[in-house]
C-alpha cells in the first residue's frame, strides 16, 4: 500500500461518510484526500460528511484553508460537513493566526458528529409530520367549531323573538 493510500481513507458509516487523515498534512495528501472524498460523496450521496483530523499533529493556515475548501465542496454536493478532532494546540494556533473559522461545524469525536447528524436528520423529518398533523388538527378544530356554533335560522317576517 502506498504512503498516499495509507495516509487518508474514506469509509461509509450509517449513511454518512467518514474521511480520515492519519498523517501530517501536505498538499499531495490533501489533494489525494479531496479526490477520494468527493468521488465517495458523488457515489453515495451521504447526509453527512465527517472529516476526522484527530491524528494530524499540526496544521498551518494554508493547510487549514485547503481543508475548509474540501468541506465547502462536500457541502455543495449535498453533504453536511463536520470537522472532527482538531487538537487543542492546532485550535489555539489557528485562532491566533486569524484563520477563517466562521460557519465551520466541528465536533470533538466521530461519535459526537454522528449523534449530531442523527439529531439533524430527525429534525428535518419531524417538521413534515408536524405540518401534516397541524393541518389535520386545524381541520378537526374547524369541524368542531362548526358543530359547536349554533346555526342561525331565519324567522319568517312578522314574528317576534321570544
Amino acid at each position: 500500500m502506498s504512503e498516499k493510500a495509507a495516509s487518508a481513507y474514506v469509509n461509509e458509516f450509517e449513511g454518512h461518510l467518514v474521511g480520515s487523515v492519519q498523517v501530517e498534512l501536505t498538499e499531495s495528501v490533501l489533494d489525494n484526500f479531496r479526490e477520494h472524498l468527493l468521488e465517495a460523496v458523488q457515489r453515495t450521496r451521504p447526509m453527512g460528511v465527517i472529516i476526522d483530523v484527530s491524528a494530524v499533529p499540526f496544521m498551518d493556515v494554508q493547510e487549514f484553508a485547503q481543508l475548509r475548501r474540501i468541506l465547502n465542496m462536500t457541502a455543495l454536493m449535498g453533504g453536511r460537513p463536520i470537522l472532527v478532532g482538531l487538537q487543542p494546540g492546532i485550535v489555539a494556533a489557528l485562532v491566533e493566526m486569524d484563520a477563517d473559522v466562521e460557519g465551520l461545524e466541528t465536533a470533538i469525536s466521530v461519535e459526537q458528529a454522528v449523534r449530531r447528524l442523527r439529531v439533524h436528520e430527525k429534525e428535518e423529518a419531524v417538521p413534515e409530520l408536524e405540518d401534516t398533523e397541524d393541518e389535520e388538527d386545524m381541520a378537526d378544530a374547524d369541524d368542531a367549531n362548526d358543530a359547536e356554533q349554533p346555526q342561525q335560522v331565519e324567522q319568517p317576517e312578522g314574528q317576534k323573538d321570544a
